[in-house]
């Protein structure tokens, strides 16, 4: 059954009432600590950030910074290599790629099994589901070839909020809800790119999108 695309009021930027963990902070000599502990090597970070090791090494010298999804990443690797050593203890940590979602025009939804990445957030409800972003129509926010994680169960609407949409033609995207008048809106470079009316009736909310990283996670086969 579609969802109503009428937009709930809302007075802030991020207004749904889940609370997200308020992380301690984690500098750069606790992260070599505790990859030395675990033997985790820079390569490694490397790969499941998604960044060139000469990336990961200016980091660690503190001559780049690590973003907040970055870090995000780094938080659930540590501790699903703590969890890992425990003998017999199973790994719920980690997100499964079920598939690519459109960035740009309209296209036939894509379900490929594509591997799975670290969980983002402690709190990410359990049915949470992550796809790959083919396109250029959300480049502001992620860019080609970058993650989002979304939510099947939540598909309330939120001007400003961003979702996975499918239309009557079986066809997928993702973009950003404005309302008055409802829309679907590129947050693009490219100008070729305009907003999508919608009517109700017209549209599907597969999810509302919690997460994601404009350069995509390792993603585990």
């Amino acid at each position: 059954m579609a969802t109503s695309l009428q937009a709930k009021s809302c007075h802030s930027r991020n207004c749904d009432s889940r609370s997200h963990p308020q992380h301690g902070p984690m500098d750069i000599d606790g992260i070599k600590q505790a990859m030395k502990a675990q033997g985790i090597k820079q390569v490694r970070l490397a790969n499941e950030l998604g960044l060139t090791p000469d990336q990961v090494s200016k980091a660690m010298h503190g001559t780049r910074r690590f973003t907040a999804p970055e870090m995000d990443i780094i938080r659930r690797l540590l501790g699903e290599d703590q969890r890992a050593s425990v003998p017999g203890a199973m790994d719920t940590r980690r997100i499964p790629v079920i598939g690519s979602v459109a960035a740009g025009n309209w296209r036939e939804a894509i379900q490929e099994p594509l591997g799975t990445i670290p969980m983002p957030e402690e709190d990410m409800p359990s049915d949470a589901v992550a796809l790959r972003v083919v396109g250029d129509s959300m480049d502001k926010v992620i860019g080609d070839g970058g993650i989002v994680v979304f939510v099947p169960s939540d598909r309330a609407l939120y001007p400003d909020r961003y979702y996975v949409v499918l239309n009557a033609e079986g066809e997928t995207t993702f973009k950003q809800f404005q309302a008055d008048p409802a829309r679907l809106v590129p947050c693009s470079t490219n100008p070729k790119h305009k907003d999508i009316m919608i009517h109700e009736g017209d549209f599907q909310i597969v999810g509302r999108v919690e997460w994601y990283a404009g350069r995509p996670p390792k993603v585990m086969r």
